[in-house]
């Protein structure tokens, strides 16, 4: 025989999922509404460290990176043995 427990478990479980995901959706809603708030901030920010290092990155001429430079180790005697 059925049990009425066994009917109403999972309508039950289903609306405890629907507002967990309703109050997971809101908590999204606020925290992008914050992100943007923020990002918003930050672009007209001219004092943030990181805004003043880029500018300056962006500002600096390129620069090749540094390649490898053969270093003369060889002494008076190594060449004296050469000739």
């Amino acid at each position: 025989m059925i049990k009425l427990a066994d009917i109403l478990s999972p309508r039950q479980r289903l609306l405890q999922q629907e507002r967990e995901i309703a109050q997971l959706r809101g908590e999204l809603t606020k925290l992008q509404a914050q992100n943007d708030s923020m990002r918003a901030g930050m672009r007209r920010c001219v004092t943030c460290e990181y805004r003043i290092d880029f500018k300056a990155r962006q500002d600096a001429p390129a620069v090749a990176e540094p390649t490898e430079t053969i270093t003369n180790t060889s002494t008076e005697t190594d060449i004296d043995k050469q000739h």
